[in-house]
């Protein structure tokens, strides 16, 4: 786990472990322990079991879900997010160091009559799954409130399931490893003490004030001076030339974004490159000038489903009888573009990614049961050379702008965007990473990196950008 949720899961037990001095905790300890039932030692040893399992079943549900919709609503790696999150464990640090009594207050009580109605095990898993919840019964921590903000906060569905099972294992252990022994000597000490002795509520109250403190420092400096910001939504592949930016929409409209605002385009695809846009319009691709949006040439395109444009050649993938073909023409006058070459058509049971240009260097990914590859060509000439190829991860949608090389590798735990040189031999440093949704078509300028971020159906689409 990195330091952040370290010391969340810290101040997410603590919080949860103020809940035993609860009216529900309390009865908890008796409800499942030896004289609260008829069952003998094998029927409390089940039902603390099922308790336990329940509250981490509902601490996971709590703060999860709302980690969850926070990955949703706003995405993960958001800066002003992580600043509100912090603020917020500040506060409720401050609180809880304070002794501040707690409000709103929570006064609903477990329904008692479940124990009646069911097996004993079944019920103490039922109660465990609401303890664990956090908002069903009393809320004797800050906390609690606190904690759920920021799992909405960071946005990471991961982190949230760690919080909801930090939460529900200080919700569910004290009382599972104290009820057995409640009606001992030992037991009835226990209970007493917590009881009798508000200093120790206080001292709880006290240490997860302090994990909240450090919970605060960790999320002021957990977020990337170059965390990512939301260029356009619902939006996916961007493709920029010196300050004119491009993209489509999820029903394939493409858009120029220009100083005056963005402007609909006549055709989907859209791709930049040297003062020019290329557009798909049915079955042929329509060359334009990027300022002026008129027609230079058209060029016949069966297919086609991604474009790469430069000021001497213009590139497209095409889908032609279940095979990718990548296939180019010459367009020094885009009015008489040279003869049609094709560059490389896929094998079975692999496929060719999308095209990018930067003057006559072609860069595009190819996929095969084998491995993963990118590759760099020089049209006009034979050169062909592997850039990078993996068994292991998956290389996709690489970008090209002078020697630089931007692209996604997919690995087991996360979607990682890299930047790396054409004529290095390492992988690249990350510039993004995402472990909820899919890192896909990319573009480069020379201040920012661009990204497709599919997150479940097209209308959750955006594209996202970061300082390189």
């Amino acid at each position: 786990m990195s330091g952040l949720e370290v010391v969340l899961a810290v101040a997410a037990s603590l919080a949860g472990l103020t809940g035993t001095w609860s009216p529900c905790g309390f009865s908890m300890i008796e409800t499942i322990g030896p004289v609260g039932h008829s069952g003998g030692p094998a029927t409390t040893l089940a039902a603390c079991i099922t308790f336990t399992l329940g509250a981490l079943a509902g601490g996971i549900l709590t703060f999860g879900s709302l980690a969850l919709a926070g990955s949703i609503v706003h995405g993960a790696d958001d800066r002003l997010a992580y600043g509100l999150a912090a603020l917020l464990a500040l506060a409720a640090a401050i609180a809880e160091v304070r002794g501040v009594p707690i409000a709103p207050q929570l006064r609903r009580q477990l329904p008692e009559h479940w124990r009646r109605l069911m097996p004993m095990p079944l019920a103490a898993a039922l109660y465990g799954v609401l303890l664990g919840l956090g908002f069903t019964t009393f809320v004797l921590s800050f906390g609690v409130f606190a904690l759920a903000g920021i799992a909405f906060a960071v946005g990471e569905p991961a982190v949230g399931v760690v919080l909801g099972l930090a939460f529900g294992i200080g919700r569910a252990l004290p009382i599972a490893l104290t009820a057995p022994v409640a009606d001992r000597e030992v037991g009835i000490r226990v209970t007493e003490l917590m009881a009798e002795r508000p200093a120790i509520y206080r001292g709880f109250r006290l240490g997860d004030g302090l994990a909240l403190l450090a919970s605060a420092a960790a999320l002021l400096t957990a977020v990337p001076a170059n965390a990512s910001r939301v260029e356009q939504r619902p939006a996916a592949d961007p493709s920029v030339d010196g300050k004119t930016f491009a993209y489509q929409r999820p029903d394939r409209s493409g858009l120029i974004a220009h100083a005056g605002g963005d402007q609909a385009l006549a055709g989907a695809d859209p791709a930049l490159g040297d003062g020019r846009l290329a557009v798909r319009r049915g079955d042929e691709i329509a060359i334009l000038d990027a300022a002026k949006l008129e027609v230079l040439g058209r060029i016949p395109a069966q297919g086609a489903d991604a474009l790469a444009i430069s000021r001497r050649w213009v590139v497209w993938r095409a889908r032609v009888d279940s095979r990718d073909y990548l296939r180019a023409r010459q367009i020094r006058d885009p009015r008489r573009p040279g003869p049609q070459k094709s560059l490389e058509r896929s094998a079975r049971n692999s496929q060719l990614g999308r095209p990018s240009l930067d003057a006559n260097r072609l860069v595009y990914a190819r996929a095969s049961q084998r491995e993963n590859a990118i590759v760099k060509r020089l049209l006009g000439s034979r050169g062909r050379a592997t850039v990078m190829r993996s068994r292991v991860h998956g290389l996709s949608n690489p970008t090209v702008r002078g020697d630089d090389l931007l692209y996604v590798r997919h690995t087991a735990g996360a979607d990682l965007l890299k930047l790396a040189s054409l004529r290095g031999s390492g992988v690249g440093r990350t510039l993004l990473s995402k472990r909820t949704g899919t890192l896909w078509s990319t573009a480069l300028s020379a201040e920012r990196a661009y990204v497709t971020q599919i997150h479940g159906t097209a209308p959750r689409q955006r594209i996202l950008s970061v300082s390189r």
